[in-house]
């Protein structure tokens, strides 16, 4: 599947390259509006709903959310979850017609006989919480730290998207990101980079990414928990979302962080990032890798002479050709670090 484009960031040269891709909006699970009407069930999946959807189609998910049928509960979430994966008033009509309380429900008492039930609930949460005047509602209703208390749990597919979830919380929300880490997440996030699941590992990664931007706290406790060395194994993945969030993950926690810089050479970052750079055709992992080289090399002359000798330069001149405003701009700031005096 094509992955999202990442949005346009002009190349500054002095400032380091934070790379914020957005949480997953549409999720393969099972979408039953109709039957929220009384209608006649059409399951799909994975598909986005755009629009507002008809009258008293909400209204019938949030009475099926409070079902006793555990199937109509989980049901009624996923349904819920694709409704708010494109549309802010969909994700503030959920969450003010009070759908969190059940949602939270779900996750934390989830029925045996349904194990899609804490996936739904908690991918429902991710969407609802890309809504920037939900975050804050979220954040404090008890969710985040029930997420958290998923991610430790043996469902491993409730696991990743408990991850993306957390993520979601914490995209353009500093506040979230001290939640997240006070909750206790990171380590957990860290054990999923190692699951053998690359959803979970995709999830992990950009959540750890996310937490990381401007909080030199989270940047410590990321390293000194072991995430670099799994997110740089990752970048040989050859999965194309787990190559550009591991990238973006390297890219963030080393920004202005000397010690993860360091960590980052003596774990064996480097070659793998040039190698990325100069065997990767898809735009969407070569932005972010350019942007972690860029961080790494600024103010660090061990790092940028080791990429020198590795060859990026020759790479990073032939990228800067590109039309595309992100890798493009990636690439001349890295150019930039790398040819300072």
């Amino acid at each position: 599947a094509p992955l999202p484009p990442s949005p346009p960031r002009s190349p500054p040269s002095s400032a380091s390259r934070s790379l914020s891709p957005p949480p997953p909006r549409s999720l393969t699970l099972c979408v039953s509006v109709c039957a929220a009407r009384g209608g006649r069930e059409r399951e799909e999946e994975g598909e986005a709903y755009r629009g507002v959807p008809p009258a008293g189609v909400v209204e019938g998910l949030m009475m099926m959310l409070t079902s006793p049928d555990a199937t109509e509960k989980a049901k009624a979430a996923a349904a819920l979850c694709n409704i708010c994966s494109e549309t802010d008033s969909n994700r503030e009509l959920v969450v003010h017609a009070g759908g969190l309380p059940s949602l939270i429900d779900m996750l934390k008492h989830p029925s045996p006989e349904v194990p899609f039930m804490q996936s739904a609930a908690a991918a429902c949460i991710c969407n609802l919480a890309a809504n920037i005047n939900s975050k804050e509602v979220i954040a404090t209703s008890g969710a985040l730290e029930v997420l958290v208390k998923v991610l430790r749990s043996e469902n491993q597919a409730a696991a990743a998207q408990a991850a993306g979830a957390l993520w979601s919380l914490c995209v353009d929300n500093d506040m979230n990101k001290q939640r997240v880490a006070d909750a206790g997440a990171i380590p957990h996030l860290i054990t999923l980079l190692h699951a053998p699941d690359t959803f979970a590992q995709s999830q992990s990664a950009g959540a750890l990414s996310e937490c990381s931007i401007r909080n030199d706290n989270n940047k410590r406790l990321i390293s000194e928990h072991g995430a670099i060395l799994p997110l740089v194994k990752m970048l040989r993945s050859q999965d194309l979302s787990v190559q550009r969030l591991s990238s973006c993950a390297l890219c963030n926690v080393c920004a202005n962080h000397e010690a993860n810089k360091r960590q980052a050479r003596e774990v064996g970052a480097l070659p793998v990032l040039v190698h990325l750079l100069s065997s990767s055709q898809v735009p969407e992992v070569l932005s972010p890798v350019a942007g972690a080289i860029c961080n790494l090399s600024m103010k660090c002359q061990e790092n940028k002479a080791e990429f020198i000798r590795l060859g990026a330069t020759d790479v990073l001149r032939h990228l800067v050709t590109s039309p595309i405003p992100s890798l493009h701009g990636n690439a001349l700031a890295a150019l930039e670090q790398l040819e300072l005096g």
